[in-house]
């Protein structure tokens, strides 16, 4: 294994770099000349997921992109997202490896591609706690998050809304990115205007003008990240969040880089709620809630999928992200437990929803429940389930779906606290269950009841029946001593009568 540098920038290298033409077949019989940039010696970059969403909910897109010396973020060719997500990379703390690998660029927009080729050395690895590169933010869910919002213009001037707008739709309105996130988390998790930025205007809102490119290029992403860049100076080492509003171009609705700071949105959907926390919320790690089989389909929280509405609606996070983000985690509030250590019992719970959350732990009822099965022990693929009412109240009056039901979640990878895809499997009316087949290799079935609720809507009683008998010690016998054997008298040879010689 080669010696690769530790803080290796790709600028160093193609600085020394040769330049190569190659053309590049378009439909139509059209050629574009790109520039091969040879990555001389090794090469190292941070792995980030970037997870797409588009106005089609049927349609996504989820690649790996690598960031190189804190700024510039490239995407991956020739080496598939099925290859890098079997070596277990965690967006932000994983690095790539490579030798002999080359930067494409192209010399009609300026796109960067790193190009992996057949034969090239390349390994991935987890960066290690104290490395100064390894983002942190998955595991902070708590804390100020200085915010700045960049309104985009391209060179023909086009761009969306206005700074005084802007500002409204994110920081200043009844309905918010910001308050959303300070509601839900009860002031634990606070999204705040960067208070350098316009401080006599519009508090946090700048504007940059980029001068090379259309909103509709390829490459709008760097254009835009390299201007802000030059105006603003290293945007990861000042803020903990960057909002890039872009002129509308194209279906997509917007994106963002998990366990990073930075998200971008198409347009009108900057101003969009669910969008503002859907995207910031990967930027938090939390990843998609599905239902059935639809990536977006459980629209009870956030992370479901996102409409066009500015101050709607008012909701939180499924149970499952509720867990991840540990808001909740006060006395008996956030539980976990193994159903199997309950075999042949039934356990109650009374559940509240996230409006009753007490800070100082008053409330001895359970808000968010984990059913433990492998999702520790296998962080990839391991799966846990969660238990959640989801009360339409309060801070979550607006969840558009499973309303005043208790909710069956199943989540897939990560454990209780990393990131992991969601799946809502039931949602409960009083007297309706809903069976787990896959407990102890299928030998225990966890059967979860909504058996009733007070008429305020507060108190939901929950009951796990778990199948089976409670595991029996085998009984503990008396110990058993050797038995006594009496001694025995030494038994002396028998005594034969003398013979007589034979007569003759």
């Amino acid at each position: 294994m080669p010696n690769f540098s530790r803080f290796a920038i790709v600028a160093v290298v193609l600085a020394a770099a040769n330049w190569v033409n190659l053309a590049t077949a378009h439909r139509g019989g059209d050629s574009e000349i790109t520039h091969r940039r040879l990555l001389e010696g090794p090469h190292e970059c941070i792995l980030y997921l970037k997870e797409m969403q588009f106005e089609d909910p049927t349609l996504r897109n989820s690649s790996w992109s690598c960031e190189v010396g804190g700024v510039e973020m490239m995407d991956v060719e020739g080496i598939s997202k099925d290859w890098i997500d079997a070596h277990d990379p965690v967006s932000g703390e994983s690095v790539l490896k490579t030798r002999d690998a080359y930067v494409q660029q192209s010399a009609a927009n300026g796109a960067s591609t790193m190009f992996v080729p057949n034969g090239a050395s390349v390994s991935i690895e987890r960066l290690s706690e104290d490395d100064s590169r390894r983002k942190n933010i998955a595991s902070t869910k708590t804390g100020t998050f200085k915010t700045l919002v960049l309104r985009v213009i391209d060179s023909t001037g086009a761009a969306y809304s206005t700074l005084p707008q802007l500002q409204d739709d994110l920081f200043t309105d009844s309905a918010n990115v910001r308050t959303q996130y300070a509601a839900c988390s009860y002031n634990q998790l606070i999204i705040e205007p960067a208070s350098d930025i316009n401080a006599a205007t519009t508090p946090g809102v700048a504007e940059i003008t980029v001068t090379g490119g259309v909103a509709s290029d390829s490459n709008f992403e760097a254009l835009a990240r390299t201007k802000a860049t030059e105006v603003y100076g290293n945007l990861s080492s000042q803020y903990g969040l960057v909002v890039f509003c872009q002129p509308r171009a194209g279906t997509w609705l917007a994106y963002a880089y998990v366990n990073h700071w930075a998200s971008f949105y198409n347009g009108f959907w900057c101003s969009s709620l669910t969008a503002q926390m859907h995207e910031i919320g990967h930027n938090f790690n939390m990843d998609h809630s599905g239902k059935g089989t639809e990536e977006y389909g459980d629209r009870s929280g956030y992370m479901g999928y996102s409409q066009n509405s500015d101050d709607t609606p008012i909701m939180c996070f499924n149970a499952a992200k509720n867990y991840q983000l540990g808001w909740y985690n006060t006395g008996q509030q956030q539980l976990s437990v193994n159903p199997v250590t309950f075999a042949g019992t039934t356990q109650t719970y009374v559940m509240n929803g996230i409006n009753e959350f007490k800070a100082d732990g008053t409330n001895t009822n359970t808000i968010v429940l984990r059913l433990e099965l492998n999702g520790d022990a296998d962080t990839t693929a391991g799966i846990d389930y969660y238990i959640g009412y989801n009360r339409q109240a309060g801070i979550n009056s607006g969840t558009e779906m499973a309303q005043d039901q208790v909710v069956v979640l199943q989540k897939t990878g990560g454990g209780g606290t990393g990131i992991g895809k969601s799946l809502q499997l039931a949602a409960l009316s009083v007297g309706e269950s809903h069976v787990l087949q896959t407990f102890n290799s299928g030998a225990t079935s966890v059967t979860i009841n909504f058996a009733s609720v007070t008429t305020d809507l507060k108190d939901a009683t929950v009951t796990m029946a778990v199948s089976g008998s409670t595991p029996t010690q085998p009984p503990t016998q008396p110990p058993t001593l050797p038995p006594t054997v009496s001694p025995q008298t030494p038994t002396q040879p028998p005594t034969q009568p003398p013979t007589q010689p034979p007569t003759q």
